[in-house]
């Protein structure tokens, strides 16, 4: 069974990350974006959800939310509640969505969940600055 992806997030996030992500991978059939603007409501992001998953009835589908416990979390929360085919996670960063689609084929969808949110966090870093360390005899001079 196919798998596609739902990113979906407040304001323009989802077309944002789709900005973001065909810059890097070009267009991809199985990543659909949604966005959760100022106007919508929670009746309009579900029926924005369903059409999307009405449009991919016969796949498996991940939610990939912005937040945990935001408005798009938890409406994906309670349609994936009763529904085996699909899984949600939250706070993923581009790279864990790139690589998880290059996965998407070879992993199971809980799976494949799993491995986004795991990617999200071996990804994710604090750069440490480099400093260099004059050497003790550099600081003394020659002493004459």
């Amino acid at each position: 069974m196919n798998k596609i992806f739902i990113i979906c997030g407040h304001g323009q996030y989802g077309t944002a990350l789709q900005s973001t992500i065909e810059l890097l991978l070009g267009k991809n059939k199985d990543l659909h974006y949604i966005d959760f603007l100022e106007d919508d409501n929670d009746v309009s992001l579900r029926e924005k959800m369903f059409q999307t998953i009405e449009q991919n009835s016969n796949s498996q589908i991940l939610f990939i939310c912005d937040i945990m416990g935001g408005t798009p979390f938890k409406l994906a929360a309670e349609i994936a509640n009763d529904n085996e085919d699909i899984e949600v996670v939250a706070g993923c960063n581009v790279m864990s969505i790139i690589e998880g689609s290059f996965k998407k084929d070879v992993l199971t969808l809980e799976d494949l969940a799993k491995f986004i949110v795991e990617s999200s966090k071996k990804s994710t870093i604090k750069f440490e600055k480099v400093v260099e360390k004059v050497a003790e005899q550099d600081k003394v001079g020659d002493g004459i």
